[in-house]
C-alpha cells in the first residue's frame, strides 16, 4: 500500500465484515466504511474538487469525520482536520492559511464559525442557517451518491494531510505530511508495540493530533477496531476499558494525572484490566511517581513511553523491559530512524551532556505549510554528511534539549527556548516540574521564571489533590528537598490547568492569564 486508502481497502478485502470503527451505540464494518467513503469521494468530485485541493473537516471525532477523511483521499484531496473545540480566530486563521474552499461539518458548527471564503460545503445533518454557493447535505449512509469509480492517481510523497498544532504559543502552524509519512508511521509503532488485527484500539485523543490519528492508521492498517470515545471523567474511562475489553491505549500525560487525583477517580474498585495488552505514553514526559502507579495499575500491561514531534511523528521509546529501571528515559530511537543529540557547535555530545535532539531517517515531514522561514530552520540539511552532500538528506532540529548516558538511553530535559536564567544558574522547567509533582498531594505543576525589581525569579503553577496544602508547605518541602536555585519563589494554587485542544497542558494560557489578572 502506497496511499492511505489503501490500507482500508486491503483490510476490507481481507476481512469485510469485521468491526472497524465503533462509537457509542453506532459501529461500522470494514465493508460499510468503504463504500460510505467512495460514495463521499464521489460527493467530492461533484463539487468538482482538484486533486491536491485542501478540504476542510470541521467535525467532533466521529464515524462522519472518518468517512470525510478517507473520502478526501479517495478523491485525491488533502485533509485539514480542525477541532472544534478551537476558537473562532484560530478556525478562522486554519482556514485563511491553509486556502480552504470546501468545508465539511454540521449545520450547528456552521452558524457560528467565521466562513466567509468558503466556497463548497458537504454538511452532515439538516439544512442551516448558513449559504453557501454549494452545498450538499447528506447523512452518515451518504446514500444520495454513487460510489467513486475511478481511482485519482497519486503517489506515495502527495500531501495527505495538514496537522495544524495545537497553537499554544500563539497561532496554529500547519505541518504537511506526506501519504508515506503515515503509512510509514503506523507500519513502524505496529512493529515495535507488537500491535495485530484481534487488538480492540481505544481513540481517546483527537484525530488531529498526529498521535490520536496514528491510532486510527493503526487500526486500518492492521484490520483491528478502534473505539471513538470522548475522555472526560476517569472513573468512566476505566469503566470503559474493562467493559470493551480494550487491548490498546494511547494517552497524554493529563490522562494519567487525573487517573490518580484521588477526588476524581477511584483506583480502590476491584477491575479487570487482563485484556488491555499495550498502554503508551507521548506528548510529554510522565512523572516517575505516576508511572510506577500505571505498572500498578496495569500490571500485566507492557507499557511504551514514547518521545516524539508533530515535524517527524515519532523518535524515541522506551522497551517496557526497561521501564523499571529507567522510568524517567524517552528509551532509544524507534525503527528505522536514527537519533543525534548535538552541542551548540554542530558535535555529538558526550554520555551526560546536554544537547538538541536531531532526527533522521522516516517519518520527516514535509515541513511547514506557507512558512519557509520556519521550515528553513527545522528541516535542515543533514551535518554530517559534509558540505558537498548536506543537500541530498534533511533531518530535523527538534529544539528539545536531552541527553543520554553510557549505554545510550535518552533523557528528555526540556525545550531549548524555555531555559530560566535565576540566582546566577540556569533553570530548566521541566526539572523543577517533576521535583514538585514528588511532593504528596500535588497533581500537576508548571514552572516559569518572571521578573521582580530586575531580577528574574522563579514561580510554580499547581494543582492539588490534597487541600491542605498551602504555598507555605510546598516551599518548605522544596527547601529540604532541592538545590537553593531549584526551590521557587512564588507558588500559585490553581482549581485546575487550560488545556490545548489536544488535551494537553496550555503553558502559555496558564502565564498569560495569571499575568492578566493580576494587573
Amino acid at each position: 500500500p502506497y496511499l492511505i486508502h489503501h490500507l482500508l481497502e486491503e483490510s476490507t478485502e481481507k476481512n469485510p465484515q469485521k468491526t472497524c470503527l465503533v462509537e457509542g451505540a453506532r459501529s461500522l464494518t470494514y465493508q460499510e466504511l468503504t463504500e460510505r467513503s467512495k460514495r463521499f469521494a464521489q460527493a467530492l468530485m461533484d463539487l468538482g474538487i482538484q486533486k491536491g485541493e485542501h478540504i476542510g473537516i470541521l467535525l467532533d471525532k466521529s464515524l462522519e469525520q472518518v468517512i470525510a477523511m478517507f473520502g478526501t483521499w479517495m478523491a485525491g484531496g488533502v485533509v485539514v482536520l480542525i477541532n472544534p473545540i478551537l476558537n473562532t480566530e484560530q478556525i478562522a486563521h486554519i482556514l485563511f492559511d491553509c486556502e480552504i474552499q470546501t468545508l465539511v461539518s454540521d449545520a450547528a458548527k456552521l452558524s457560528s464559525s467565521p466562513f466567509e471564503k468558503i466556497r463548497n460545503a458537504i454538511i452532515f445533518g439538516e439544512k442551516g442557517e448558513v449559504a453557501f454557493e454549494h452545498a450538499f447535505y447528506i447523512d452518515s449512509t451518504v446514500s444520495a451518491f454513487s460510489p467513486l469509480q475511478k481511482e485519482v492517481r497519486q503517489v506515495s510523497d502527495d500531501t495527505s494531510h495538514i496537522i495544524y498544532t495545537s497553537g499554544s504559543t500563539g497561532l496554529p502552524k500547519g505541518i504537511v505530511v506526506s501519504h508515506r509519512n503515515a503509512i510509514d508511521g503506523a507500519f513502524i509503532v505496529c512493529d515495535y508495540t507488537g500491535l495485530c488485527a484481534e487488538d480492540r484500539i481505544i481513540g481517546v485523543l483527537p484525530l488531529n493530533f498526529d498521535y490520536g490519528f496514528n491510532q486510527l492508521m493503526n487500526t486500518v492498517y492492521l484490520g483491528a477496531t478502534f473505539f471513538l470515545y470522548d475522555f472526560f471523567m476517569p472513573n468512566d474511562l476505566l469503566h470503559f476499558l474493562e467493559k470493551e475489553r480494550i487491548s490498546v491505549f494511547a494517552g497524554i500525560p493529563p490522562i494519567w494525572s487525573k487517573l490518580f487525583h484521588p477526588k476524581l477517580c477511584d483506583l480502590s474498585k476491584p477491575r479487570d484490566f487482563s485484556a488491555l495488552r499495550v498502554l503508551t505514553n507521548s506528548g510529554g514526559k510522565v512523572p516517575v511517581p505516576i508511572v510506577q502507579g500505571l505498572r500498578k495499575l496495569f500490571p500485566h500491561t507492557r507499557i511504551f513511553l514514547m518521545y516524539g514531534l508533530t515535524e517527524a511523528f515519532r523518535s524515541t521509546y522506551l522497551d517496557p523491559s526497561e521501564i523499571d529501571q529507567r522510568p524517567d528515559s524517552i528509551g532509544k530511537a524507534i525503527p528505522n530512524v536514527e537519533v543525534f543529540v548535538i552541542n551548540s557547535e554542530g558535535k555529538e555530545c558526550g554520555p551526560h551532556e546536554e544537547g538538541e535532539l536531531v532526527h533522521r531517517g522516516a517519518l520527516i515531514t514535509k515541513g511547514y505549510w506557507n512558512n519557509p522561514e520556519k521550515t528553513k530552520e527545522v528541516f535542515r540539511p543533514n551535518p554530517f554528511l559534509g558540505p558537498e552532500n548536506q543537500h541530498l538528506e534533511t533531518v530535523v532540529f527538534s529544539g528539545d534539549i536531552v541527553k543520554k548516558d553510557e549505554e545510550g538511553f535518552l533523557y528528555y530535559v526540556g525545550r531549548k527556548d524555555a531555559m530560566i536564567k535565576t540566582k546566577g544558574y540556569r533553570v530548566n522547567p521541566t526539572e523543577v516540574e517533576e521535583a514538585l509533582v514528588r511532593i504528596q498531594g500535588v497533581s500537576e505543576c508548571v514552572a516559569c521564571g518572571y521578573e521582580s525589581d530586575g531580577e528574574i525569579l522563579l514561580r510554580v503553577f499547581l494543582t492539588v489533590s490534597d487541600g491542605s496544602l498551602t504555598r507555605e508547605k510546598i516551599i518548605g518541602e522544596c527547601k529540604k528537598r532541592l538545590p537553593f536555585y531549584l526551590v521557587p519563589d512564588d507558588v500559585v494554587i490553581l482549581s485546575q490547568f487550560p488545556l490545548t485542544a489536544n488535551g494537553k497542558i496550555d503553558r502559555t494560557r496558564v502565564i498569560e492569564e495569571y499575568a492578566r489578572a493580576q494587573q
